[in-house]
């Protein structure tokens, strides 16, 4: 199985119409792969076209490769080839299918999340069609939390809580959202907005937006998790992956921040090939991002220091100018704290949608 993600737009057909549509799709789209016939191969070969023999094996690699495919032929021979690889909304790519004349084309899978719905109206505008939508909330004209989320680049947690909320929207159900930060006001349509945590009802479903852990309540609820914390890292050599993992916590819980919206790890060069905290990276899953000294020395003055570790390393402290430098300019909400053999700090980044 090839797992290689191409990020074109994958275009197939089967026909001698379809493939001439295919080639008027693709220019219109740009950033695209054509996937034709091998009988309809014909000079000049351009590097962007894959000639097959072989349909299923095709559409399988294409099914896999790419995160956004259109399909000119009909419904059924699209469903019927890719069931058997068909997981799961939240990880399966945006499927397209329009018809050989180009005048319908249908958002068939993750029309939300894999993106299928805009894919749709994109492939309708180039070939002068008409999209098909048919999710709920497009439908209805109501808000989806599952688009919420990927446009304020959030996780959803409990992913499968998505579909209840989405149901209520399009149903016309009240909920509830609330954010720790100003929202664009088009993301707000459709939800009654909650200005401050203590305002939120007893009762009816709610949307959070927020890093910090939320209280639990017999409320239906939907947390949408942005990634921008960076936890800035000093310890001494020889620290165990416990203590780290310790530490790392202590500071989420002092700042009541979820652990789930880690965004990386931060430390110093020097201190990149420490075993504990590479292995805190993998244990979070977030990569491990390396501070130049010259870097750290350039904000001396602006945090704790501390003379014994100026003279191991040639600055006076790790944790919070690594946080810093890390969260590109962000904020420090956890200041340091020496916890044992590590030395701790959190920086929040800012959102691309902050005011």
């Amino acid at each position: 199985m090839n797992t290689v993600q191409d990020h074109r737009i994958a275009i197939l057909a089967l026909t001698t119409g379809g493939a001439r549509l295919a080639k008027m799709v693709a220019k219109g789209l740009q950033h695209t792969q054509l996937y034709l016939p091998q009988r309809l191969q014909e000079p000049p070969f351009p590097a962007d076209t894959t000639y097959f023999t072989d349909w299923r094996q095709t559409a399988q690699e294409a099914f896999q490769r790419h995160r956004r495919l259109v399909f000119i032929m009909a419904c059924g021979i699209v469903v019927r080839t890719l069931a058997p690889w068909l997981t799961s909304k939240n990880t399966d790519p945006a499927v397209v299918v329009l018809d050989e004349k180009g005048e319908f084309a249908i958002s068939l899978l993750s029309g939300h999340v894999g993106g299928a719905n805009q894919l749709a109206r994109q492939v309708a505008q180039v070939s002068g069609g008409t999209p098909v939508i048919t999710t709920a909330t497009d439908v209805n004209q109501a808000p989806a939390v599952d688009l919420l989320a990927q446009e304020a680049n959030c996780t959803p947690y409990p992913m499968a809580r998505v579909k209840l909320f989405n149901r209520w929207l399009a149903e016309g159900e009240k909920v509830s959202l609330y954010s720790r930060w100003p929202l664009p006001v088009d993301w707000q349509q459709g939800f009654q907005m909650i200005e401050e945590a203590g305002q939120l009802p007893k009762l009816g479903p709610v949307v959070y937006i927020t890093n910090q852990l939320v209280p639990a309540t017999e409320q239906p609820r939907l947390i949408l998790r942005p990634c921008n914390l960076v936890v800035g890292l000093g310890c001494r050599k020889g620290v165990t992956l416990q203590q780290v993992l310790q530490a790392i916590k202590t500071a989420c819980k002092l700042g009541s921040y979820s652990l789930l919206s880690l965004a990386k790890l931060a430390t110093v060069d020097l201190k990149m090939q420490e075993p504990a905290l590479q292995q805190a990276a993998a244990y979070f899953q977030v990569p491990l991002t390396s501070v130049a000294r010259e870097e750290i020395a350039k904000l001396d003055g602006q945090f704790t220091s501390s003379d014994f570790v100026r003279q191991k390393i040639g600055v006076g402290g790790v944790c919070e100018p690594a946080a810093m430098i890390a969260s590109d300019g962000g904020q420090i909400r956890v200041s340091k704290q020496k916890l044992g053999p590590v030395t701790v700090a959190i920086a929040e980044a800012k959102l691309w949608w902050w005011a």
